[in-house]
């Protein structure tokens, strides 16, 4: 009898220590795929703060391109759906837009559905950079997708879940700050 009660406390032992050292690595698996996803942004941190010509005489950041990007896919755009699509302010917008058309890369014109709305269209030199981040976008976007290509689909899922989570818990960050500095 003692015997066994020996056994049991061991083998509870042992399942205990198993479960402990399982949370041990857990915790230093996620420090890890937190200082990773850190060093993924700070590497696109680096991409957006590091300007690129795309085949112009014009260097543009991340950030421009995007917007001409937008543009491009809806001409005729005006501010406030640029603003939208790009989660940032109409001020913010408009102040990008001025410097792009500072730069002869875009167009602000009269609607030509209502003469109260103003759109923004493309230049021909913002046109070639649009063309160029086209064929950009399209390689990373393979280059990427090759990385994840032999994953099954659960973990796929999950990475994209995971992803959402992040972007939720970003945009809950940011709207505390915004109101902490109000």
């Amino acid at each position: 009898m003692c015997l066994q009660r020996k056994q049991k406390v061991v083998s509870l032992f042992c399942i205990k220590n198993k479960y402990f050292r399982g949370l041990k690595l857990k915790k230093e698996m996620l420090a890890e795929l937190s200082d990773v996803f850190l060093r993924i942004v700070n590497r696109y941190n680096e991409i957006e703060k590091t300007p690129f010509a795309y085949g112009t005489d014009t260097q543009l950041h991340v950030s421009e391109v995007h917007t001409i990007e937008m543009i491009g896919n809806k001409p005729n755009i005006n501010v406030t759906r640029l603003a939208l699509m790009q989660g940032i302010t109409k001020g913010a917008v408009s102040k990008r837009i001025q410097n792009l058309r500072n730069r002869g890369l875009v167009n602000k014109a009269i609607s030509p559905v209502t003469e109260n709305e103003v759109v923004i269209t493309l230049t021909d030199k913002g046109n070639q950079v649009f063309q160029a981040h086209q064929r950009y976008s399209k390689e990373l976007n393979k280059s990427i997708a090759q990385i994840y290509t032999g994953l099954p689909d659960e973990i796929l899922n999950d990475l994209e879940k995971v992803g959402n989570d992040t972007e939720q818990l970003f945009i809950k960050i940011l709207e505390e700050r915004k109101e902490s500095a109000e």
